[in-house]
């Protein structure tokens, strides 16, 4: 399997509880599925705050918010050909670990603490992720997991495409800032909820109390597609699938923004993923 690990959920009562995941980019969604569905953006989420609109980002980057980092990741050809101003660039290499037997693995704490600080990114400042599409999670989990506080990370709703549909500039040239220290909080520990193990995965196929989920395209869960750097094509035996794309708005004025809370418990319920079971993704 080449993904790596991660779990995060949220209770009916909007609490925080433990979901075991293989990774995905959909991170978030687990965050979602709570209270009334309302327009988007305004989705009924049961953590709101972790999501940032495009008009609130523009606001602060015109007022030069101090100890703002705008990140994004997406690949560097997708960059140069238009990013949101003032972001920097980030994209799956930089934080998969380059010493494992296993490609696509998260990389270890210290080199994604050197990837920031390089970057120029502190541990004081706020940051605001961004894709083009499920990447972003990606990089909100790790730092999660390792321990970054999560009231400085935002996630910007719509990525990419929701800047340009506001019609807000974007800029070519790489953004640079100087080197800064970036570490992880020393006396947290890593939030372990968020990683799970491949007997843990084996075990949850066993209990009705359990669903391992599948959240990649059709074509790979079919094995028609494999993706690169896969070891091969396929999926686990008995597993249930939702693609990440379901969770999104794929057309009209909010095209790529999150759907709304109660879309997305629909969409979930109708697969059996329900917030009295532990999902496990990947």
């Amino acid at each position: 399997m080449r993904n790596r690990n991660y779990s995060y959920s949220l209770n009916q009562k909007g609490q925080w509880r433990k979901w075991g995941v293989l990774f995905s980019g959909l991170v978030l969604l687990v965050i979602v599925m709570v209270q009334q569905g309302q327009a988007v953006p305004n989705g009924g989420y049961g953590h709101p705050e972790i999501l940032l609109q495009p008009e609130e980002l523009k606001t602060l980057i015109d007022k030069k918010e101090p100890g703002l980092r705008i990140i994004d990741v997406r690949q560097n050809a997708k960059y140069l050909t238009g990013h949101i101003p003032g972001a920097a660039q980030v994209w799956r290499p930089d934080v998969e670990d380059k010493k494992h037997s296993l490609p696509g693995m998260m990389a270890p704490q210290d080199q994604i603490e050197a990837l920031l600080g390089n970057l120029g990114i502190s541990s004081k400042d706020t940051l605001v992720i961004y894709s083009d599409g499920p990447d972003n999670a990606r990089l909100w989990w790790i730092l999660a997991f390792y321990g970054f506080p999560l009231d400085q990370m935002k996630i910007l709703d719509g990525g990419i495409d929701a800047w340009k549909g506001k019609g807000y500039p974007t800029e070519i040239f790489s953004t640079r800032w100087g080197k800064a220290v970036f570490e992880f909080p020393k006396k947290s520990r890593k939030v372990s909820s968020l990683l799970c193990s491949l007997r843990e995965v084996k075990s949850a196929l066993e209990s009705p109390h359990n669903i391992v989920l599948d959240v990649r395209s059709k074509k790979e869960y079919l094995g028609e597609e494999k993706k690169e750097g896969a070891i091969r094509a396929g999926r686990i035996p008995g597993v249930t699938w939702i693609e990440w794309k379901e969770v999104i708005v794929e057309e009209g004025p909010y095209r790529g923004y999150w759907k709304s809370a109660e879309e997305i418990k629909k969409i979930f319920s109708a697969k059996g993923v329900t917030p009295g079971k532990d999902v496990f993704l990947y």
